[in-house]
């Protein structure tokens, strides 16, 4: 009798012998997305589909990243409670594939998005910020040199060169 573990292959080779070539599955095909409330970024933080967030915020956190956040947006506008996302749908519509598993574009994007605290992911529940915070001192001097001349005439725009260069 010939044993069944000899000929064993990962899930993924096995479907495509059979010809079955779906990608593997998303860790969560629905997700179910809130707003995350804060007081303070709610009346003084940037809309994620504002000129400023995609000014600065790419070279920060890239615009797969950014793409995603305005996408959240737009629908957190219509469903201010809360709707369910069809993960699978949305990495197709932004360009992400739908290649499964946690290390695909699409799971390591929203992952960027919580590492830099713009989400919260807890199992199926995504919490999503409706206002980003200005960058900090920090993410300002990281931004490409052409960048934060124009940064600092956003925050303050009667700033005179000489000031902006100190």
């Amino acid at each position: 009798m010939p044993d069944p573990t000899a000929n064993s292959q990962p899930a993924h080779l096995a479907q495509k012998r059979r010809g079955d070539h779906r990608p593997p599955s998303f860790p969560e095909p629905t997700l179910r997305v809130d707003p995350w409330p804060d007081p303070v970024l709610d009346k003084l933080g940037h809309d994620p589909r504002s000129l400023y967030v995609e000014t600065f915020y790419p070279s920060m956190l890239g615009p797969s990243s950014i793409l995603l956040l305005r996408r959240l947006a737009s629908a957190l506008e219509l469903h201010p409670d809360g709707f369910d996302l069809d993960t699978v749908a949305l990495a197709a519509e932004l360009g992400l594939g739908q290649k499964g598993g946690r290390n695909s574009p699409f799971w390591k994007t929203l992952d960027r998005t919580c590492r830099f605290g713009l989400t919260h992911r807890s199992g199926d529940q995504l919490r999503v910020r409706r206002r980003l915070a200005p960058l900090t001192l920090r993410q300002i001097d990281r931004l490409p040199d052409h960048l934060q001349p124009t940064h600092a005439r956003w925050i303050d725009p009667e700033a005179t060169p000489e000031a902006q260069a100190a």
